[in-house]
C-alpha cells in the first residue's frame, strides 16, 4: 500500500520544545524569583527541565519540587501561566523546514498533538511552521474528550485528511504515545528520539532527526 499522509506529532518532534520549554522557564524565573548567581540560576533551570519531564508530567510536580528544593513559590496559577506563555518562545528543529519542504513536494502533511486547542494552535503558527499544514484539518486533543494513545484520535485525524490509516505514517517523540497509537490504529510509527544513545530493542524505525526522513520517504 502507498503513502500518501506523513502526520507529526508536534513538541519535540517538529518544534524544539527543549529550547522553547527553558526559555519560558527563564522568563518565569527572571520575572518573578529574579535569581543574581548565576551558577544558582542555571542549577534551578536544569532541575526544572529535568521535572518538567518533556511535558509528559502533571505541572503540579515542578511546582511541589520547585518549592521543596529551591523554596520558589508562583502566587498565580503555574499551569495556567504556563500554557499562555509557553507558545511565545515556540522554535522549530533547525531541520524542520528544510525536512517539511522536501516532504510536502511527495505527501500531504499533518498533525496529531496533544494539549489545549488554543495553545497547541498558537506553537505551530508561531513556530513558523503553519504554513505546511491545512490548520482547519490539524487534530488537537483538546478538541476531543480523549488523546493520544487513544487510537480514535489517530482515526479522527485518518477521516479528516481523507487517507486510510495503513496508508498513513505517524512520527512522534514519546513512544507510549506516539508509537503505541499509531500503531494500534493501523498506522506505521516512527519514533523520532534525538538521543541516539537511548536503547531499543523492538522493530520500530527509530530516527534522531527529522532530516532523516529525507532517505526514507
Amino acid at each position: 500500500m502507498s503513502i500518501k499522509t506523513i502526520l507529526f506529532d508536534f513538541d519535540d518532534t517538529l518544534g524544539d520544545r527543549e529550547k522553547y520549554a527553558y526559555d519560558c522557564a527563564a522568563h518565569m524565573l527572571d520575572t518573578f524569583h529574579p535569581i543574581k548567581d548565576e551558577i544558582q540560576r542555571e542549577c534551578i533551570l536544569q532541575d526544572w527541565m529535568l521535572w518538567d519531564e518533556k511535558g509528559n508530567i502533571p505541572k503540579s510536580h515542578v511546582v511541589d519540587m520547585l518549592k521543596k528544593k529551591y523554596g520558589i513559590e508562583f502566587d498565580f496559577d503555574f499551569n495556567e501561566y504556563w500554557e499562555e506563555h509557553l507558545n511565545e518562545f515556540c522554535v522549530p528543529f533547525d531541520d524542520a523546514m528544510d525536512t517539511l519542504i522536501y516532504l510536502a513536494s511527495k505527501y500531504q502533511l499533518g498533525i496529531i498533538t496533544n494539549g489545549s486547542s488554543e495553545g497547541q494552535r498558537k506553537k505551530i503558527y508561531n513556530s513558523g511552521l503553519s504554513d505546511f499544514f491545512d490548520m482547519n484539518k490539524v487534530v488537537v486533543s483538546g478538541d476531543f474528550s480523549f488523546k493520544k494513545p487513544d487510537k480514535r484520535i489517530f482515526e479522527e485525524a485518518s477521516r479528516r485528511y481523507e487517507t486510510p490509516v495503513d496508508e498513513c505514517i505517524y512520527i512522534g517523540d514519546i513512544f507510549s504515545n506516539d508509537v503505541l497509537g499509531a500503531f494500534n490504529s493501523g498506522m506505521k510509527p516512527i519514533w523520532k528520539w534525538k538521543n541516539d544513545g537511548r536503547k531499543m530493542t523492538s522493530n520500530v524505525l527509530r530516527i534522531n532527526y527529522l532530516n532523516e526522513l529525507k532517505n526514507i520517504l
